[in-house]
């Protein structure tokens, strides 16, 4: 029996939060994904080896900064996603890093994985390329450095299939639904994210990042305060343009993440 170790480069972090290129002035909103399996036997000398990476490369200042977290539930549960981002499409040209899409092979960064990882990883998967359409945050949990959340210990992210030709709509749905979570300032952070490229087009995730689960479930309460918020019925229609916009009979997938500290460059404690 195998592991299956995600290495998700940049989507759905606790720090998500989108920021301007340093370089370019481009909104930093892109999140890159892969996906590596590793076998069971292989898997705790895989933690090891990462986590003596990270120590080495990812936790200075100015450094390539990422994050790890466990997955708890779903089709995947057991498994690790592993990631950096945001970034802007100028930032993927980026010579002297290794959070790109084709990172130079003879970085140091990039040798040292190949060296001590990759051995320990039975196939390198799928990349994918998400990313946030603008408007679609909500920073519950307050903002650091102008742009950047605090670091939550658990996120929650859903995946479904929008219909052609829908993303207009689909938008305008959820800016609805973020002022529900505005005006009653429920204690986590919100976004929501398209699959651009590596997969299927019309595929939308919708993350909640927190810190107990007492705030998780606010969000359960959500469509009690609908009504509140955008008026009697509202709660009712805004269902029936949910499925308007959703493709039929398609699967909708949601998985728990738990952070975690040692594989990742941020502390929570920061």
């Amino acid at each position: 029996m195998k592991q299956n170790i995600i290495i998700s480069i940049g989507l759905l972090s606790g720090a998500f939060f989108l920021s301007q290129s340093n370089t370019t002035g481009q909104e930093a909103n892109l999140f890159v994904i892969r996906y590596i399996d590793v076998e069971d036997h292989n898997q705790d000398a895989f933690v090891k080896e990462v986590t003596k990476k990270n120590e080495k490369f990812n936790r200075s200042e100015g450094s390539d900064q990422w994050w790890t977290y466990r997955i708890l539930t779903g089709v995947r549960s057991g498994q690790f996603a592993r990631g950096f981002g945001p970034k802007s499409w100028s930032d993927l040209d980026a010579k002297k890093t290794t959070q790109t899409l084709q990172p130079t092979p003879n970085h140091e960064e990039v040798i040292y994985w190949k060296e001590n990882i990759r051995p320990l990883e039975k196939e390198i998967g799928n990349t994918e390329v998400w990313q946030n359409p603008k408007g679609l945050i909500y920073t519950g949990l307050g903002e650091i450095s102008g742009s950047q959340a605090p670091q939550t210990r658990y996120g929650f992210h859903r995946h479904w299939k929008m219909k052609p030709g829908m993303y207009k709509r689909l938008e305008a749905h959820y800016v609805k639904l973020k002022k529900v979570f505005e005006a009653n300032k429920i204690p986590v952070n919100w976004a929501i994210y398209r699959l651009v490229a590596g997969g299927d087009f019309m595929t939308y995730s919708e993350s909640v990042f927190f810190n107990d689960w007492k705030s998780y479930g606010s969000v359960r309460i959500v469509r009690d305060l609908f009504d509140k918020v955008h008026g009697d019925g509202s709660w009712d229609s805004y269902l029936a343009e949910h499925n308007e916009i959703m493709q039929e009979n398609a699967t909708v997938e949601g998985e728990f993440w738990q952070y975690l500290e040692d594989l990742s460059s941020k502390k929570l404690s920061d």
